[in-house]
């Protein structure tokens, strides 16, 4: 368990330096994707335990697939926040 936070803590310190523009040539890209659909969803945050209203169509990365025991994706928005989605309301784009 601890070696999977620190997976997670590296992946975010690399997506956030990826949004910023500021990616180590040896590191790899992360793929962006994106929400599914227009209007707004209602996603769990795990970490606050509450819900957080986004944006449908916002890019977003994601941090590890069936999450929870419902078979959530964990995503980091380029908001900036980290929420459980349905892995069917996320759209793969690539290096958009």
């Amino acid at each position: 368990m601890a070696q999977d936070s620190v997976t997670s803590a590296k992946l975010v310190k690399q997506i956030i330096k990826q949004i910023a523009g500021n990616v180590d040539p040896e590191d790899e890209l992360i793929p962006e994707a994106a929400i599914d659909g227009c209007g707004d969803i209602w996603c769990w945050d795990p970490v606050g335990r509450i819900h957080k209203k986004l944006y449908r169509g916002v890019k977003i990365f994601i941090l590890k697939t069936n999450y929870d025991y419902l078979g959530r994706t964990l995503i980091y928005t380029h908001n900036g926040d980290m929420v459980c989605i349905e892995p069917e309301d996320i759209i793969h784009t690539g290096y958009d």
